[in-house]
């Protein structure tokens, strides 16, 4: 495998899935400069307690050229790839899950653990994208009373149990994924690969392009700064 051709697969092809799934320009805008600052062999390691490394190998082993790819064959792959249409839904969802945790570690509220938080959170978003998601998603969707086949839905109820303090959900959360070999390892890596990245990777675009999706997104994000603020102050 040459050096470097997994990080150049995913330069060349972001921006088709991109396109393919509708997934908006100042969405995660970071993900091929985070793709560099890891390289190859770290990205690798990362997906290797999923099963992933193995199969990613074998495909750079005889993969051409990215480059000498015509756009109708990465575009065609890519939809053809069943979870594609979970794609925008889930990183929406995901971003909405991250600014309400945030606000709820503004306002000070009990038992919100960062490392908790991060691997339930990334653990539901990101097993519907992988082969072996199926199981530990059909679980977790158990636990929070949701669907596996809603994996966006799901991380709406993790929050909701956050919001709740629903301290019996959330440790039967943690638990699963940690009694789960793979994802526990998994996620003890994503911890650790992010505090090592030299960058502190942008959920959304330091200026995007103001379309009605991302109006509507910020005229969200402050009724539930303002709600929160709200919520505190009658507390108070």
């Amino acid at each position: 495998m040459r050096d470097g051709l997994l990080t150049r697969y995913m330069e060349v092809g972001f921006p088709h899935l991109r396109q393919v799934s509708g997934l908006p320009e100042w969405l995660v805008p970071d993900v091929v400069e985070t793709a560099r600052n890891l390289g190859d062999q770290a990205i690798l390691d990362f997906v290797k307690p999923l099963g992933l490394a193995e199969s990613a190998s074998a495909f750079l082993a005889q993969a051409p050229d990215p480059d000498s790819l015509p756009v109708e064959i990465w575009q065609e792959g890519i939809r053809r790839w069943p979870a594609i249409r979970q794609a925008v839904p889930v990183t929406m969802a995901l971003l909405r899950a991250c600014e309400k945790v945030d606000a709820l570690e503004r306002r000070g509220v009990a038992g919100i653990n960062s490392a908790s938080t991060v691997r339930g959170l990334a653990t539901i978003a990101c097993a519907t994208f992988t082969p072996n998601g199926g199981k530990i998603l059909d679980r977790l969707a158990g636990m929070l009373g949701g669907s596996p086949a809603e994996p966006a839905a799901l991380l709406n109820l993790y929050v909701k149990a956050l919001e709740n303090g629903n301290g019996d959900t959330l440790a039967s959360v943690e638990e699963c994924i940690l009694q789960n070999s793979a994802w526990a390892a998994w996620s003890e890596r994503l911890l650790a690969t992010g505090k090592s990245l030299k960058l502190t990777p942008r959920v959304i675009g330091v200026s995007p392009v103001s379309t009605g999706g991302l109006i509507q997104l910020l005229a969200a994000m402050i009724v539930e700064m303002t709600n929160a603020d709200r919520i505190r102050n009658i507390g108070n």
